[in-house]
């Protein structure tokens, strides 16, 4: 019989739902088992894992590599990418979380009561019956740690760790649980993963891989190169991908290069140019075989003739700056130091969009110069090498001491020769100064001129700036030429570079005032000019091709010239500070104190130089020296204290000891306290004050007083403790905790704050009724049209007082208060007149209903006064005392 079209599609559809319901999670059977495997698997799951591989391609689409640092072995770290593939993600998760909510089968088969032989045992007992709820909880950690939602992954790895029925993703949910906390920087966790991991003997061999990558990732993210190398290798030999090939053949060269085994990282980088991966990695892989090529066993002319065919190749152009930095490094390695120093310099210039290798180039200039103590040179560059590099860069804060150190320094020295030079000039005829300072000036345009020519050349840049520095400071100082020459020259550079680019801040906090001497706690207190500081205020610019510019500082009185030689003094001690405690210098630190005391033997750092002197001839070896210097202490400076330690060896310790009693004395203290000795307490904190009266426990004394007292006393005469406390403590821990306590009183006690403004309102305020006074309306809370108010006030003058001039003014108080004020209406009985008249005003009133508010009359003493304090409640007690209880003919008879 031929079944109708309606009749079709009735069977069809009972027998669709005959096989749902038969297919339900709540039924374990073959039929579901199959049925929710297929679904997971070849719909769910798939679609799934296909938007995983589609992020992953994004990632190595968008990640650049930063050839500059060592690769890491995976791409997932970078958060801006996770942001990028961040949709992607949450669809796998989606995916994921539909096959484990929607398709978990937990329901157990039901036997019929059979006997279940082992292996049925075996199934039987699974927790879950769906093959793909396990890989869906891996696939599901794996986007949480794509998508750097690292806590998630975590939860989802641990559940896995113990629930997976199978091996292998139990194993890989593992490695990537190490992965994650890799990323977190929790080494220990991940180390021991590892390690367990390494010595499991049932670990399958399809994830050899990725546990060696992990592993190797573990090592380098904590920059133990030694063990990296064994990791990096290990999962290269398991990596069947010539992609990820390439990538880890350049890791390991890398690696070997940082073990200092540049042979082989050199080999190795032939392999990664030969295996042909993307040109910017065969570039680098280049570079850095000219970097770590052996000049003593290879042929240097043909790693050479290799750079100079990569710097033709119009490809590199705007990679023209590493290549001259390879050329740099092979000239380092040739011993040729100043050629090299002229192709990092090169590099520098020829970086066009790469301000970080022109960065890496300034640095290696600076220190190049630092090894060398070419001091003047190294800031320069150091200062050039922050300004490109940004805080991330390893060892950036040392570089930022190290830049800030030779900061101090060289504007020291700038300061002595600039002082120097002008007090040459001073001693010149008329004349001869003229003559002088118009040569400067020619030759000063013409510098400008050539600089004119270069920046029309190309695009002026701070390389620029810095190499004509440089050579400018060179042709100089080897010329002989007065030195404030060199600073015209240079400020003016300098000045129109900060046109353009701006000024850059050092945030290091570098700089003491008082340095320690020797480890030991005896400070010197520097008087008068401390030398150069960085943080001065740049002089108000003026026109550098005048004669004014150069005349105008000349010391050409004694006066004058007595300011110049304290400036050079204090600077030529603050040069030798710096050579002594930042740049451990010891030679030059020694020479700059000999030639200070030399040139100015009345110095008022001599004390403090005669000391540094000894210390540093003793901890250079030269005791003969440094005996000298201790004898001229112990004669000229008998009472200091460093005669005091150089006369006695025990002086330290037994200052040290000393020092300790008050801390003694203040355990013990706490400690009676602490048993209600409250009596003992208080004389003892009065013995302390005595004794120690400007120690730095004294705040810690006096509020423990103060407890003592509330334990001995009522509320009100702790209170009073308490505010000794806030008037002789400096602002910390312990005004703090009184002032909180003074709070809290005074809210559940209200009196005593009423108490207090009462007192304070007879301290702060005077009663001043021939004193001009002000009308003052404060709004304290509510709504009130301010305009009105005014306009309404100004009505109020013209009816009543239409003969006077007063001026009505609003403003806001630092609390926000709001206040109107009249002024105008003369002494205290003109005020209180005004102010009785104002409070029978109607319209006045109207304006002010719907809001909280105060009249009074002020004096403007008074008023001044208010405006600092801020607390109405304590002028209104002033004035409730003075004003509101006298009438207008008792204000006029005491004005008579």
């Amino acid at each position: 019989m031929k079944l109708s079209r309606f009749q079709y599609c009735y069977f069809a559809f009972i027998w669709i739902l005959l096989l749902v319901s038969s297919c339900s999670v709540e039924k374990n059977t073959g039929m579901s088992r199959n049925y929710h495997n297929l679904v997971s698997r070849y719909n769910i799951y798939f679609n799934g894992n296909e938007s995983y591989k589609k992020g992953i391609k994004k990632i190595d689409r968008q990640y650049k590599d930063d050839f500059s640092k060592v690769l890491p072995v995976f791409k997932f770290g970078n958060k801006d990418i996770a942001n990028s593939i961040a949709s992607d993600m949450d669809r796998v998760i989606t995916k994921a979380s539909k096959v484990i909510t929607l398709h978990s089968i937990t329901a157990k088969p039901d036997t019929k009561g059979k006997e279940l032989s082992e292996k049925d045992k075996e199934f039987y007992d699974q927790s879950e019956f769906n093959n793909w709820v396990d890989d869906s909880y891996l696939l599901m950690g794996k986007a949480q740690t794509l998508k750097h939602d690292y806590f998630l992954a975590i939860k989802t790895f641990t559940y896995l760790n113990k629930e997976a029925q199978g091996k292998l993703v139990m194993y890989e949910s593992f490695v990537w649980l190490s992965y994650v906390y890799n990323q977190l920087e929790e080494f220990e966790k991940s180390g021991k993963i590892l390690v367990e991991l390494s010595e499991d003997p049932e670990f399958p061999d399809e994830l050899n891989f990725l546990f060696f990558a992990v592993y190797a990732d573990y090592y380098l993210k904590q920059e133990i190169y030694t063990q990296a190398l064994e990791m990096v290798g290990q999962a290269l030999s398991f990596e069947k991908s010539k992609k990820r090939k390439y990538r880890l053949t350049y890791i390991l060269a890398q690696v070997h290069e940082k073990n200092g085994n540049e042979q082989e990282a050199y080999k190795l980088y032939e392999k990664v140019v030969r295996m042909n991966p993307p040109y910017d990695m065969t570039f680098n892989a280049r570079i850095r075989q000219a970097e770590s090529f052996d000049v003593t066993s290879e042929n240097v002319s043909e790693i050479k003739k290799i750079l100079r065919k990569m710097l033709r190749d119009e490809k590199n152009v705007e990679f023209q700056d590493q290549i001259y930095y390879a050329f740099g490094q092979i000239a380092l390695k040739e011993q040729k130091r100043d050629e090299a120093i002229e192709f990092f310099q090169k590099s520098a210039r020829t970086s066009i969009q790469n301000n970080k290798q022109k960065g890496i180039s300034y640095l290696t200039i600076a220190d190049l110069h630092f090894v060398s103590d070419e001091y003047v040179p190294a800031q320069a560059y150091y200062d050039s090498a922050l300004m490109n590099l940004n805080s991330e860069y390893p060892g950036f804060e040392i570089i930022a001491g190290k830049a800030a150190n030779l900061t101090q320094l060289v504007g020291n020295i700038n300061i002595i020769e600039r002082e120097d030079s002008l007090q040459m000039l001073a001693a010149m005829t008329s004349t001869n100064r003229i003559a002088f300072i118009d040569q400067i000036i020619a030759d000063l345009r013409e510098e400008e001129r050539k600089r004119l020519e270069k920046e029309a050349e190309g695009p002026y840049n701070q390389s620029d700036y810095y190499e004509g520095e440089r050579r400018i400071n060179q042709q100089l100082n080897q010329s002989g030429k007065w030195y404030f020459y060199n600073p015209a020259v240079v400020d003016f550079g300098r000045n129109e570079f900060k046109k353009k680019w701006g000024n850059r801040e050092l945030g290091d906090n570098w700089r003491r005032k008082n340095k320690s001497v020797s480890e030991m706690n005896i400070t010197e207190i520097i008087e008068g000019e401390e030398g150069f500081n960085p943080d001065m205020q740049p002089e108000k610019e003026e026109d550098k091709y005048k004669r004014d510019y150069y005349l105008k500082p000349i010391p050409l009185t004694d006066s004058l010239i007595m300011i110049s030689n304290k400036k050079i003094e204090n600077a030529m001690f603050a040069k030798a500070s710096v050579y002594m405690s930042d740049l451990k210098d010891y030679p030059r630190a020694i020479h700059s104190l000999e030639e200070l005391i030399k040139r100015y033997p009345n110095t008022d750092h001599l004390l403090s130089s005669y000391y540094y002197l000894y210390d540093l001839n003793n901890k250079s070896g030269k005791q003969g020296m440094s005996e000298y210097y201790k004898s001229q202490i112990l004669e000229k400076f008998p009472q200091s204290e460093f005669a005091q330690v150089l006369g006695d060896p025990d002086y330290l310790r037994k200052r040290n000891e000393k020092e300790m009693e008050v801390y003694r004395l203040y355990e013990q203290v706490y400690v009676a306290y602490l048993n209600d000795q409250y009596d003992y307490v208080i004389r003892e904190c009065d013995l302390a004050f005595k004794i120690y009266p400007n120690h730095e426990l004294l705040p810690k004394f006096r509020l423990l007083k103060a407890y003592a007292i509330g334990g001995v006393t009522d509320i009100r005469t702790f209170k009073m403790a308490l505010l000794e406390v806030v008037e002789f403590s400096p602002d910390g821990e312990e005004k703090n905790r009184a002032n909180e306590l003074i709070v809290h009183f005074n809210t559940i006690v209200p009196e005593l704050k009423a108490e207090d403004e009462q007192i304070e309102s007879k301290q702060i305020y005077q009663f001043l009724p021939e004193e001009s006074h002000i009308v003052v309306l404060v709004i304290v809370k509510g709504r009130v049209d301010m305009n009105q108010l005014i306009f309404d006030l100004i009505n109020f003058n013209f009816d009543k007082y239409p003969q006077t001039e007063f001026s009505t003014e609003k403003q806001t108080m630092d609390n926000g208060i709001r206040l109107v004020t009249i002024k105008g209406t003369g002494n205290a009985e003109g005020a209180m007149t005004y102010y009785n008249a104002l409070l029978k005003e109607n319209t006045v009133a109207e304006d002010l209903k719907l809001a909280e508010h105060k009249i009074f009359i002020i004096s403007e003493t008074n008023f001044d006064v208010f405006l600092k304090h801020g607390e109405l409640s304590v002028y209104e007690i002033f004035f409730k005392a003075n004003y509101d209880s006298i009438s207008a003919p008792e204000l006029e008879a005491m004005l008579r």
